[in-house]
């Protein structure tokens, strides 16, 4: 059961999910995307069983697991065939200058996950919320348990997604203690695939000096063993977003409906998500706009990114938290009442942007990653004065996120500017690493160092 739970069942159902929907990917870029998309496979199951009321109990947890393994790849020589192709593929040879980024990164990686498998959870949010809850579901063998007759007026946390507590009780049974070795799974595969989606169109060199510049962001990395929704949350929406520009790079459409699936479960993970991916869907309009597509076209496009989000936020929010848990929710309630006043909107901006990126104290939230994509955007202006258009995608996921997080808290004011919404920019840093791996600048550099190199 640690085998399975641990990550070879995530790569099982992952890949089943992958060929379901023809993604074909790069070999290191496969496997991880893979184990990613078995963590969100198996972050679902916990919460169907307890839609049903089964008891969550582990022989029914992990047989339902594995069952759904079997369903994902029920083409079993299909996929053994895929998965020999994509591994004959594979060309793991390592150039000299890459070892020293791959040993830094490795060991910032390991030391991560020793972290997270030595500590138990220590955040507010975790131990008055999922991780209790969890705690009491394997003892109770439900997640509407015990918790719920305390006194929790004066928190929220319990009435958060279902994604970590089902995880923390799969884990758990078994037989990680304090269950969250799945966060090291996500970081360590989230990692891989930005390494190996910026070497597409970097040179290794430059690709290794951006994810070592990508994983010293402070308060990012420390919540790679400290759990929350909101890295897990942040990897989903870029996956999403990758997929996004992917699809209008080169139009096929299970690469949409793919990104969809995608931001579901980043929704899943944080129901707010949505309104986002509201935002990024306007990417979508003009793109079929801009080709002078037929409304029917672009309608489909909207319903096969936006339709899996919203039934994910329906099921959990308003049939879940609404109907199934014992104490009631005011979601209403949370709502700005005064939406006709903007000067909340404006303030939270300013707040937000003199706080974390531009201020002296700035870098001990972020580093100096936002001035990284800064310089290498202007750069770009004075330099190529034409954006790639793979590159113009990603900057406006960019300005999705910052102008988005702004809105969030005008809309939403439990979304407070110290916790929630500084913890919600974690979405934007990997939008500006691919937006920097797709720089023009960059590009033109990668492309004299690998002429270098060939001379040499």
């Amino acid at each position: 059961l640690t085998i399975f739970a641990g990550g070879f069942g995530n790569l099982i159902a992952g890949f089943g999910l992958l060929s379901l929907f023809r993604i074909q990917l790069k070999t290191g870029m496969h496997l991880s995307l893979s184990v990613l998309m078995g963590v969100a496979v198996f972050s679902v199951v916990p919460f169907i069983l307890q839609l049903f009321l089964v008891p969550l109990t582990s022989l029914n947890i992990f047989l339902s697991l594995a069952i759904t393994c079997l369903l994902l790849n029920v083409k079993t020589k299909t996929r053994i065939r895929q998965l020999k192709d994509i591994l004959r593929e594979a060309r793991f040879s390592v150039k000299l200058y890459e070892i020293p980024f791959l040993l830094v990164i490795t060991f910032i990686v390991l030391v991560s996950a020793w972290r997270c498998f030595y500590f138990p959870p220590t955040s507010r949010d975790l131990t008055s919320g999922a991780e209790v809850i969890a705690q009491y579901a394997i003892k109770e063998k439900t997640m509407i348990n015990s918790v719920f007759s305390l006194h929790l007026e004066t928190m929220n946390n319990h009435f958060k997604s279902t994604f970590i507590t089902s995880l923390q009780i799969i884990y758990k049974y078994a037989g990680f203690p304090f269950g969250q070795v799945w966060l090291s799974n996500i970081f360590a595969c989230f990692i891989i695939f930005l390494y190996h989606a910026l070497g597409l169109r970097l040179h290794k060199l430059l690709a290794g000096l951006l994810i070592i510049f990508f994983l010293a962001i402070p308060e990012m990395y420390a919540y790679t063993f400290m759990v929350l929704y909101d890295y897990s949350n942040a990897v989903f929406f870029f996956l999403s977003a990758y997929f996004l520009v992917e699809f209008f790079r080169s139009g096929k459409r299970n690469q949409l409906s793919f990104a969809g699936l995608l931001m579901a479960t980043a929704t899943y993970i944080r129901t707010e998500t949505l309104v986002l991916a509201l935002l990024l869907s306007l990417a979508i309009a003009w793109h079929h706009v801009r080709n002078h597509d037929k409304f029917f076209r672009l309608f489909r496009s909207g319903i096969a990114f936006l339709l899996p989000s919203a039934i994910i936020y329906f099921i959990s929010v308003n049939i879940y938290i609404n109907h199934y848990l014992p104490i009631r929710y005011d979601i209403d309630g949370l709502v700005n009442p005064n939406l006709l006043n903007l000067s909340p909107l404006v303030g939270r901006f300013l707040d937000m942007s003199l706080t974390y990126f531009f201020s002296t104290g700035a870098a001990k939230y972020f580093g100096y990653f936002f001035y990284a994509f800064l310089f290498i955007l202007f750069a770009d202006i004075f330099y190529a004065k034409k954006f790639d258009p793979n590159a113009k995608n990603w900057l406006y996921c960019v300005l999705v996120v910052y102008f988005g997080m702004a809105l969030l808290g005008y809309l939403l004011p439990l979304l407070d500017l110290d916790n929630s919404t500084k913890r919600g920019l974690f979405r934007i840093f990997p939008l500006m690493l691919l937006y920097m791996g797709n720089s023009k600048l960059l590009m033109d550099i990668s492309v004299k160092i690998k002429n270098w190199e060939l001379a040499s």
